[in-house]
């Protein structure tokens, strides 16, 4: 949807490119730190449906998602009461600054079904079907693009209408999700009504507090990116709207490794069997570096094409060509980091998310002030934000390799290793 929103956008010119960048940079921001619903709901439902507790997996899904609702609205509120001072916070040109406010306000209503969507994405990774959203997926990203052409540049509103678009595309696929959720049988109408307790609320919410420091961190180096690239100029905050879009789709289709490691190794830690979880993430960093590995191809030899898609401006195209080549360097590994996330919050570790977290965001704004202070310009920028996914695949290697591992075999008892899995 970004990726749709940033190509039309781009028609427009430059300020409003890089109004609805830093728009949809605070709105991640906003939802992100929330994004722990999701960690939270899959394991609860694996664990419940492993155990044939359908009703106990229905409740689950049904208080996270009344809690999501409550959050989601209080949140709405915040960012468009808050939107002025937030945008001032990257101290954007004024031209830049009213575009991005009108626009975060307007996508500020789109809050409480982002978050809704957090937990039904998660509700269904717990019940191991990544197919059935894939057609909310499609219901959402259909909207997205057909209200983009008609408001943006059928009826010429601008960013209004990309923000109207993308907000009537979160209700959308969230509204898809319900119906999903309550014809698989996996939620159960009934369910809905039932209040959860205080005790319900804090037991979901608490994981978040580890969480919040593992994200809190992230965005702060993205904060500093940020700023450090508006301070470069509209040219520089196109490019980066541009090539920050081009990464985000890419890792949005690796995010299918951190999926699926966290889907299939939570439901067999459900069942107990380790060796079975071993052995699908052996195959998905298998698969991890031959996709990476297209991917790096795909973005060196279209290094001058790929940002042509969203912009004609030519100091533009050079300063997107120039990044492309640094990112791709990193792009084998970029599967196999999420595959590894994706492993170590089926397992519930939450707190080591959080704590590996911070500690590959402080690496990345070494990378960035060292950038700064060398002149390395946009690259330099790009350069510390990608190490932040190369510290993260260190660190997830390391404890997943250590005997402290939660997939390392347990000695008492011999664990069959699976041979082959398709």
């Amino acid at each position: 949807m970004a990726l749709v929103d940033t190509a039309i956008v781009g028609r427009l010119g430059l300020v409003p490119l890089g109004a609805v960048g830093l728009s949809n940079l605070v709105h991640f921001f906003a939802t992100v730190f929330f994004s722990f619903l999701l960690v939270v709901t899959t394991p609860r439902v694996a664990d419940a449906l492993a155990a044939n507790d359908a009703h106990k997996a229905s409740v689950a899904i049904a208080h996270n998602l009344m809690i999501a609702a409550t959050v989601g609205v209080v949140l709405a509120c915040m960012l468009w009461s808050g939107a002025p001072w937030l945008i001032q916070r990257f101290s954007p040109i004024e031209e830049v600054a009213a575009q991005a406010v009108l626009h975060l306000r307007l996508k500020a209503f789109s809050v409480p079904a982002v978050l809704l969507l957090f937990v039904q994405h998660g509700a269904f990774r717990g019940a191991r079907d990544t197919r059935t959203p894939l057609l909310a997926g499609v219901a959402q990203n259909a909207v997205n693009l057909s209200l983009d052409l008609l408001l943006v540049l059928g009826m010429g509103v601008g960013i209004v209408g990309a923000a109207a678009a993308s907000t009537a595309a979160f209700y959308t696929g969230a509204a898809v999700m319900t119906t999903l959720l309550i014809r698989k049988g996996v939620l159960r109408p009934a369910d809905l009504r039932d209040v959860p307790s205080l005790g319900e609320v804090g037991a979901t919410l608490r994981p978040g507090v580890p969480y919040a420091f593992c994200i809190g961190s992230v965005v702060f180096s993205l904060l500093t990116a940020t700023n450090l690239v508006t301070a470069l100029g509209s040219v520089a905050l196109a490019a980066h709207t541009i090539v920050k879009q081009i990464i985000d789709f890419a890792m949005a289709i690796f995010g299918t490794f951190s999926t699926v490691a966290q889907t299939l190794v939570a439901s067999s830690l459900g069942k107990g069997d380790r060796g079975e979880a071993r052995a699908y993430v052996a195959r998905l960093l298998q698969l991890g570096v031959g996709v990476g590995t297209a991917t790096a191809a795909g973005f060196l030899l279209g290094r001058t094409a790929l940002p042509s898609l969203f912009t004609g401006d030519a100091q533009v195209l050079a300063a997107v060509a120039s990044v492309l080549p640094i990112i791709a360097l990193t792009m084998p590994l970029a599967p196999c980091a999420l595959a590894l996330e994706g492993t170590v919050l089926g397992a519930s570790e939450i707190t080591w998310v959080g704590g590996r977290t911070v500690a590959s965001a402080a690496a990345a704004l070494g990378v960035l002030q060292l950038g700064r202070a060398m002149g390395w310009g946009l690259c330099g920028v790009w350069a510390g934000m990608v190490s932040l996914v190369l510290c993260n695949f260190a660190f997830d290697a390391m404890r997943l390799g250590s005997r402290w591992s939660p997939l390392a075999p347990v000695h008492s008892v011999r664990e069959p290793e699976k041979e082959h899995i398709s």
